[in-house]
């Protein structure tokens, strides 16, 4: 069962950038929805390929977070957070 089901959600839309290619300094954008603790739905404006793990760059201190991506859907994905986090600043309480 995905763990990420069950964690508590928080209906958010927040700017992110995601570096879709191992190495590469180029950042897409996207926007962040349903963020929680262990993961989110990311949703890109333009037609990318999204591979199976992905820095996601979130919040206000544009830290990078290593993603697995859960599911895949046209232009958006559920991704999962390899290192859960117990807080997601300004977003969730914790």
């Amino acid at each position: 069962m995905d763990t990420s089901s069950r964690a508590t959600r928080a209906h958010t839309r927040m700017a992110g950038r995601a570096a879709l290619e191992d190495g590469s300094a180029v950042l897409v954008d996207c926007i962040v929805e349903d963020l929680s603790p262990t993961g989110a739905r990311v949703v890109f404006s333009a037609d990318v390929s999204i591979p199976g793990y992905f820095d996601l760059v979130i919040g206000p201190a544009r830290r990078s977070h290593r993603v697995r991506t859960v599911w895949r859907q046209a232009n958006m994905a559920g991704v999962m957070f390899l290192k859960a986090r117990a807080n997601v600043p300004g977003v969730l309480p914790g």
